[in-house]
C-alpha cells in the first residue's frame, strides 16, 4: 500500500509555474553586426548580398573546433539548442568554452531536451547559478530523481515526445545547424563514430535560426533550470566542476582538439577570405514546440507538411540519407510513385551492422523487399565505412554508424537538419533544418557519394535468390544473402522486434 501511494504520488508530481521563464530574444541586428564576428562577416569581400553563405562541417573534429573557435570570438551572445548533452570530454569541453565566455560578459543561453540530463542536474545547477549562463529544460519531468522512471511511465504520452532540434548561433552573425547533439561519438571520440553533417551559416538565413531558437525557448514547453532543479550550490562545488573541466582540456584526447584549434582558427579564415562559401536561397523550417502537446493527428504544426513539396517535386533524382529509415506503407507508395514517374530514388541507411538503434532497424527490414520491387535503389553503410572512405580518424575509431540526415532533388536543392526519415520524427518528435537551393554543393555531394560508393556501403539487389548484398569495390560481387557481419541471434531478435505494433513509436 505504501509503495503505491509512494507511486501515485510521484507520477502524478506537476511541473512549476512558468513565471520564472522571462522571455529573451536573440541579438538585434544592429548590435550583432558590431562585433568582432559582425565586423569580420561584414568586411568579407566574397559576401553576396540578400543571400546567405553556408559552409558543410562533415568532420567531426572540425565540426567540435568550429563550436569551440566560435564561442570564443562571441562577444554578445550564444545561443546553444540540443536533443543529447553527455557529459563526456566533448560535453565537457563544450561546458568550459561556455563558461569561460560567460565569464566575459556574454550572455549564453543554452537549451536542452531533459530526457538526457537526467543524472546532470548538479552540473546544470552549477552552471545555471552563473549570472551571465542561463539553462532552460524543455519538456521536463518534475521528479528528478529515483522516481524519474515511474513519472516517465504514468505521463508516458508527453514524456515520449522530445525535442530532436540541434542549433548553435554567436552573436546572432554565424549559426550552425545539423544532425550532431553534444557527445563523444558525434565529433571523433568514440569507438562507436557517428558519420553526421553540420552546416556553418552567415548571411540572411542566421535570423531565421536565430528566430526559431527564440520560439522554443520562450515556449511553455521551456522550464528555468532553477525551477526544476532544487540543488544548493556551494563554492567548493563550482571548483570541483571547474578541476573536473580542467582536467578533460589537459587530457590527451582533449588536447587533439585543442591543437586544432590553436592551429586552425575558423574565424581567421573567416576573416581572410580563405573558407570557401558556398552561396544561395536558404530556408529554415522546423516543427513548432507546440506540437508536442498537440495530437498526432494536428498536423498544422509539422515540419514535414512544409518540406514535401520540395520532395514531391522531383522531377529526376531524389537521394536522402538517414541513419533510421522507417518509410511504412505511405513511404512506400511515396518512394513508389517517384520511380513510376521517372525519377531515380536512392535511399542510403544504417546496415544491421552499423545502426546504433536495433529496433529501428526492424522497422525498415520489413520494407527493404517492397522499396527494391517499386524500383528503389537501396544502399547501406558498412560497420567500418568511417576509417577510410567516409573520412579518417584520429582516434581509430572501431566502427562507423551514418547519423547525417540529408537529402538532395535533382542536383539543385539540399535538405541538412535533424529529421530522420521515420514516424518518430515525423509525428512525435520536434525537428528543424533547412533547404538549400544551391546546385554546386548539390552536385559536388552527388561527387562525394560516387567516391563512397566503391567501398564504403554494401548495395541491396532483389533475386531470384531473394535480397542480396552487393559489394562494388571495385567490381560488383555478392557478398551475402543475409544481413552482412551479423549474428543468427541478433537476426532473429530483429525479426520477432518487427512483428511488434511499435512502428509509430520508431
Amino acid at each position: 500500500m505504501v509503495s503505491l501511494l509512494t507511486f501515485n504520488l510521484i507520477a502524478c508530481a506537476s511541473l512549476p509555474s512558468d513565471s520564472l521563464a522571462k522571455p529573451s530574444n536573440a541579438l538585434e541586428t544592429v548590435s550583432a553586426k558590431a562585433t568582432r564576428i559582425g565586423l569580420w562577416v561584414e568586411n568579407d569581400n566574397t559576401n553576396q548580398p540578400g543571400l546567405s553563405g553556408f559552409h558543410p562541417l562533415s568532420d567531426g573534429l572540425d565540426a567540435l573546433v568550429a563550436r569551440l573557435a566560435l564561442i570564443e570570438a562571441a562577444d554578445k551572445t550564444i545561443d546553444a539548442q540540443y536533443y543529447l548533452y553527455h557529459d563526456d570530454l566533448v560535453g565537457q569541453l563544450f561546458l568550459q568554452y561556455l563558461l569561460r565566455a560567460a565569464d566575459r560578459g556574454v550572455r549564453v543561453r543554452l537549451l536542452l531536451d531533459d530526457l538526457s540530463i537526467a543524472s546532470l542536474d548538479k552540473t546544470v545547477a552549477i552552471a545555471n547559478e552563473h549570472p551571465f549562463f542561463e539553462i532552460r529544460l524543455f519538456n521536463p519531468l518534475a521528479t528528478r530523481g529515483w522516481g524519474r522512471s515511474f513519472q516517465l511511465l504514468a505521463q508516458f504520452d508527453r514524456a515520449n515526445r522530445r525535442m530532436h532540434n540541434k542549433s548553435f548561433i554567436v552573436d546572432n552573425q554565424l549559426a550552425i545547424l545539423g544532425g550532431r547533439n553534444i557527445g563523444n561519438e558525434y565529433y571523433r571520440n568514440s569507438a562507436v563514430e557517428f558519420a553526421d553533417l553540420d552546416m556553418i551559416h552567415r548571411g540572411v538565413v542566421v535570423p531565421q535560426i536565430s528566430n526559431e531558437f527564440d520560439r522554443y525557448w520562450n515556449s511553455s514547453s521551456s522550464y528555468p533550470a532553477e525551477s526544476l532543479i532544487n540543488r544548493s550550490v556551494t563554492t567548493d562545488d563550482k571548483q570541483r566542476l571547474n578541476d573536473k573541466l580542467a582536467d578533460a582540456a589537459n587530457s590527451a584526447s582533449g588536447q587533439k582538439y585543442i591543437k586544432r584549434l590553436k592551429q586552425a582558427s575558423l574565424v581567421e579564415h573567416i576573416a581572410s577570405g580563405e573558407m570557401r562559401w558556398y552561396w544561395g536561397d536558404v530556408s529554415v523550417y522546423a516543427d513548432a514546440p507546440e506540437k508536442i502537446l498537440a495530437p498526432v493527428s494536428d498536423r498544422s504544426t509539422h515540419l514535414t507538411p512544409q518540406l514535401f513539396p520540395y520532395i514531391d517535386s522531383a522531377a529526376r533524382e531524389l537521394v536522402m540519407f538517414s541513419p533510421y529509415l522507417v518509410p511504412g506503407k505511405e513511404g512506400v507508395t511515396f518512394f513508389s510513385d517517384l520511380v513510376k514517374r521517372g525519377v531515380k530514388v536512392v535511399l542510403i541507411t544504417n546496415s544491421l551492422a552499423s545502426t546504433d538503434v536495433a529496433v529501428v532497424h526492424a522497422g525498415y527490414s520489413k520494407y527493404r523487399k517492397d522499396l527494391l520491387e517499386a524500383g528503389v535503389r537501396l544502399i547501406e553503410v558498412k560497420p567500418h565505412a568511417a576509417k577510410g572512405e567516409i573520412h579518417k580518424t584520429i582516434t581509430g575509431s572501431s566502427r562507423a554508424s551514418l547519423h547525417a540526415k540529408t537529402f538532395i532533388i535533382d542536383r539543385r536543392y539540399l535538405f541538412v537538419g535533424s529529421l530522420n526519415l521515420d514516424p518518430r520524427s515525423a509525428l512525435l518528435n520536434t525537428e528543424i533544418g533547412a533547404i538549400y537551393d544551391t546546385p554546386e554543393m548539390a552536385e559536388d555531394f552527388i561527387s562525394g557519394l560516387s567516391r563512397l560508393d566503391r567501398g564504403g556501403f554494401w548495395e541491396l539487389k532483389l533475386t531470384e535468390n531473394g535480397i542480396q548484398w552487393f559489394d562494388c569495390n571495385p567490381e560488383c560481387r555478392v557478398v551475402s544473402n543475409k544481413d552482412p557481419e551479423s549474428s543468427l541471434f541478433t537476426r532473429v531478435g530483429i525479426f520477432i522486434l518487427s512483428l511488434l505494433p511499435i512502428e509509430q513509436q520508431l
